[in-house]
């Protein structure tokens, strides 16, 4: 079976780190012969030394190509003729898009779409293949009709949480069996093997929170909610991983509540995870997710969470409570006194440990991969 998968690109993010470990699961099936597509080839796609050997790795637009792109955008704002090149250089980009994409896809006998990039891109009526769409996060109603009018043109839409499916199918114009679910594979043993690293932290008993910094984040409810628990007298310091247009103000905010020897914001930290594993709790105050994959990490390295109750994902993931706490949206007060309890009793923490092992058995690889081999099998059977 040969199988493309579609993404835009392979930056640092938890798209791209679930689509390497997809990859990663799927890559040494004999029956399976995988290409990978993105956009630009571009040094910025730090995940691409982690694709699997055997799976080719194919570029819309070359290095060349890229870096006049890059040219172009550098100047757009000098004068109106630079600008004009710019709009002209991306018009004609899109049909080159839409035409290479219409010319490679029914070279394959089945496609992944893994994001919604390429929607705009994908001429149905001249494919006859069939097309899987990943869908990583709940749709905002208000804003989602052009994203609807895709997602109904796929003949199976893989949701990666059971809420999130839920969401879709009560929506007009959807069936059913159009719909999976397939949760997000985790490398276990590599994440628990990438853990023993050493770090530069001396610290215990520290909290932590690993994200890009963005304002759907909520970084900034975090930071003044552990500001509250300074004040009630916690010894914890805070430690903060990820990047993002969110940074600065994060660090003035810090700043601002006299925490720069308490909170720490460490920057993008390719592997995290010796810093989770060493930390007491994870934090989380996400106002939006899809099923968010560093709660699940945290949980295999025995970390438990307390995590906003936000649509799909971390209430599925903590067993409603069982591996953590959930704390209603826009909550920060409740979210400050769980916190303070599970500090000041240890107890709490290692009984909600207890329940870790067992909630994670339905993320397994091996569960996955079955559901996943099962819906591309009969997809190309034409059983859907």
């Amino acid at each position: 079976m040969r199988i493309l998968f579609l993404h835009k690109w392979l930056v640092m993010g938890g798209i791209e780190r679930v689509l390497i470990n997809y990859l990663t699961l799927l890559h040494n099936e004999p029956s399976l012969k995988i290409d990978l597509l993105i956009d630009f080839d571009t040094k910025d796609n730090v995940f691409e030394k982690d694709i699997p050997n055997n799976i080719n790795l194919l570029y819309l637009f070359d290095k060349e190509y890229t870096e006049k792109k890059a040219e172009l955008y550098s100047v757009r704002k000098k004068n109106v003729i630079n600008y004009l090149k710019y709009k002209i250089f991306n018009k004609k980009e899109k049909n080159i898009r839409k035409n290479k994409i219409t010319s490679l896809l029914n070279k394959y006998d089945l496609i992944v779409n893994f994001s919604n990039h390429f929607d705009p891109y994908i001429s149905f009526s001249k494919i006859n293949r069939p097309i899987v769409r990943w869908q990583h996060s709940a749709i905002q109603i208000e804003h989602g009709n052009k994203q609807l009018f895709y997602l109904r043109k796929y003949d199976k839409v893989i949701s990666i949480c059971s809420d999130m499916k839920k969401q879709l199918l009560s929506l007009e114009g959807f069936k059913d069996d159009q719909f999976s679910v397939i949760y997000n594979p985790i490398d276990t043993q590599q994440i628990i093997q990438l853990s023993h690293s050493k770090i530069p932290i001396k610290d215990s008993n520290y909290l932590i929170q690993v994200a890009r910094l963005d304002k759907v984040k909520r970084h900034n409810d975090l930071i003044d909610i552990y500001s509250e628990l300074v004040k009630r007298g916690i010894k914890n310091n805070l430690y903060i991983i990820g990047d993002g247009p969110e940074f600065f103000n994060l660090q003035e905010q810090i700043k601002r509540l006299n925490l720069e020897s308490r909170c720490f914001l460490l920057g993008e930290i390719e592997n995290p995870y010796p810093y989770m594993k060493n930390a007491l709790l994870f934090l989380h105050t996400s106002e939006k997710e899809g099923l968010p994959t560093v709660l699940l990490e945290s949980l295999i390295l025995n970390v438990p969470v307390v995590s906003k109750d936000c649509p799909t994902g971390p209430r599925e993931i903590l067993g409603d409570g069982r591996c953590g706490a959930l704390i209603p949206l826009h909550d920060n007060k409740l979210f400050i006194e769980e916190t303070l309890n599970l500090l000041e009793n240890m107890d709490k923490i290692e009984e909600l440990k207890k329940n870790i092992h067992m909630q994670l058995e339905k993320f397994s690889e091996l569960t996955i991969k079955e559901k996943l081999f099962e819906i591309f099998n009969e997809l190309v059977r034409g059983e859907k």
